[in-house]
């Protein structure tokens, strides 16, 4: 055998090796993978679950719907070990996640839960509660903490007012909160081992390891290209699974176990229909009503045809009495449905003090709302608008829907419709919570005036279109189309100053008529007014002398031009209505304006 053949006889020998060794790491990082819990160049190290997710193993965790809830504890009593344990959820907790209108109310020394038909009563460690004012018992009480204020409502408690289930693993100290009304996919573990990581790869450290026929519950979404997918296992823990581990996939609800406390579960966050018609659009203005002689006197102008809501302002908070005066009228009520007309009277707060000394007394709410009760019953109303607009602090918004909450269940069980004037929202004003009215109220009338108030440092229009925008795009974030009314002034401010005198600005409302016959005395006519695009109205500015003075008069106009401009906006943004602040301030042809957009 020559040297050349030995060189053959070598490269082909080197080859057939080199094929051998790809071939055995082929299958070895391939194959085995698929068909083994082995892999290849992967994590082993074992982490414990608390300590990677900063969790204190003394402490007990929750999970809620997938998500591990930091700084959330909730109480366990100390037989837990123990046949008959009590858990409890933290209140705190229950509001951020389920339910927004648990209330305490620390004059009355209550903790109020209510449905859309119902209002409980608990006061910590009692075991009775009520519900729409009759007596119940309850097994396991609801406690407060002293030390940080916060409260707690026994599991079973909770499982029979709200859809949810709630399980406590005693070995790794987590409370699993999981959604009865949702669909979640089980799925059975098939491999022998099979490695619970924490990152959705093989270097992820495990932080638990399950066996053949352990069940867990896919918490992402799987494909044929997901090598990983979240999941939640029987311990509580949360973390990544490699698909190739886990069986069919079974999609089904929770088994529920609990009996609804009231005969159905308590879903406070799913929207109703108004109880309006389908479709129907509202046009409704304000009659103002501070006397009763006032109702003869107005009904003696019929209301324009596209009208189809009247709100007389007849009730108002009585701060010394601790309840509502009244100038209400039958008479009125039976002139406006002559007419086709619903009335809704208006129910305002004065100041804020008033509302203070309402809202935040217990007694005094029951007290108010009986009587618009019998109100509604005697007057034969359609519906009640409130306007509760001078609360000054956060302390104050949950007595104002705490208030709509009980108010809403008997004006339902009489088929009356609700509504609700809101400011602007405002960073100052987020804590009237408009979302919560819209969950309790059939509609809610976004007032889009005062841009400028009545004793704004600086001049300018009542509602100009991009405020009033704005305001329609920040309150829709909060209150969807079907259930915001646009509100639109029929009034202007006419801004008085007097020249080269700082601190002189004052300033008046009139309505459209008499503000445009104010700078017509004064020589403003025809070419004189400005139509400014930007603010979409018309602008007056001019100067006269008065008692030696040179004295400016400015005005941004509100008329049947302006309300023009606003009914797009409520064409565009396919708003349920509008209402109109007040009757009988309005030029004659603006009921025409807006019922063309109708």
């Amino acid at each position: 055998m020559d040297l050349r053949q030995l060189k053959v006889m070598f490269v082909t020998f080197f080859v057939t090796v080199l094929i051998i060794v790809g071939i055995v790491a082929v299958v070895w990082l391939v194959a085995i993978p698929r068909f083994s819990d082995i892999e290849f160049g992967a994590n082993r190290e074992e982490v414990d679950y608390h300590g990677h997710h900063g969790l204190d193993q003394n402490v007990t965790s929750i999970v809620w719907d997938g998500r591990i809830m930091r700084d959330v504890v909730p109480f366990v009593s100390d037989d837990r070990l123990f046949a008959g344990e009590t858990l409890y959820l933290p209140v705190s907790f229950l509001r951020d996640v389920i339910d927004p209108f648990i209330f305490w109310d620390e004059g009355a020394g209550v903790l109020f839960i209510s449905s859309r038909q119902h209002m409980l009563e608990f006061t910590p460690d009692s075991l009775t509660f009520l519900v729409n004012n009759e007596q119940r018992s309850i097994e396991s009480p609801i406690i407060r903490d002293e030390a940080s204020g916060e409260f707690y409502l026994p599991q079973s408690l909770v499982e029979s007012l709200y859809p949810i289930i709630v399980e406590y693993i005693f070995s790794s100290n987590i409370m699993i909160i999981t959604p009865h009304g949702e669909r979640l996919n089980y799925a059975n573990i098939i491999s022998a081992s099979a490695p619970v990581r924490t990152l959705n790869s093989i270097r992820g450290s495990i932080v638990e390891t399950l066996a053949a026929d352990d069940t867990v519950i896919i918490l992402g979404e799987i494909d044929d290209d997901t090598e990983f997918v979240s999941v939640r296992t029987h311990s509580g823990f949360i973390g990544y699974l490699a698909t190739r581990d886990i069986g069919d996939v079974e999609n089904r609800s929770p088994d529920i176990t609990a009996t609804p406390l009231l005969g159905s579960f308590i879903d406070n966050l799913t929207r109703i229909p108004p109880n309006w018609p389908s479709g129907a659009k509202i046009n409704m203005t304000w009659d103002l009503i501070y006397q009763a002689a006032a109702n003869q006197s107005l009904m003696q102008t019929p209301l324009h045809s596209s009208v189809n809501v009247i709100s007389p302002t007849w009730f108002r908070f009585d701060a010394d009495n601790l309840n509502i005066s009244s100038v209400a009228s039958r008479d009125y009520v039976d002139w406006a449905h002559r007419q086709g007309v619903h009335v809704w009277p208006l129910l305002f707060d004065v100041n804020n003090a008033t509302a203070r000394a309402i809202l935040m007394n217990r007694s005094a709410r029951q007290t108010v709302i009986a009587q618009l009760v019998q109100y509604v019953d005697t007057y034969n109303l359609d519906g009640i608008n409130i306007d509760i607009e001078h609360l000054l602090s956060p302390e104050e918004g949950p007595y104002k829907i705490q208030f709509l909450r009980e108010l809403a269940i008997p004006m339902r069980q009489r088929n009356i419709v609700l509504s609700a004037a809101v400011k602007v929202p405002t960073p100052w004003t987020m804590f009237y919570r408009r979302d919560l009215i819209g969950l309790t109220m059939d509609f809610v009338q976004v007032m889009t005036y005062d841009e400028h108030w009545a004793t704004s440092p600086n001049p300018g229009p009542v509602a100009s279109i991009p405020w009033v925008d704005n305001a329609l795009i920040a309150t829709l974030r909060e209150v969807p189309a079907e259930q915001l009314i646009m509100g639109l002034p029929f009034y202007s401010r006419i801004w008085r100053e007097v020249a080269l005198e700082e601190d002189s600005l004052t300033s008046r409302a009139l309505g459209m008529g008499l503000a445009r016959e104010f700078f017509a005395e004064r020589g403003v006519t025809g070419d004189d007014w400005d139509w400014l695009d930007d603010v979409g109205s018309y602008f007056a500015e001019i100067a006269v002398i008065e008692e030696g003075q040179t004295i400016i008069y400015r005005v941004w106009l509100e008329d049947e031009a302006s309300i023009s401009v606003k009914m797009h906006l409520f064409s565009y943004y396919n708003l349920v209505g509008v209402s109109s602040w007040f009757r009988g301030l309005e030029s004659p042809g603006t009921w025409d304006v807006i019922a063309g957009h109708f």
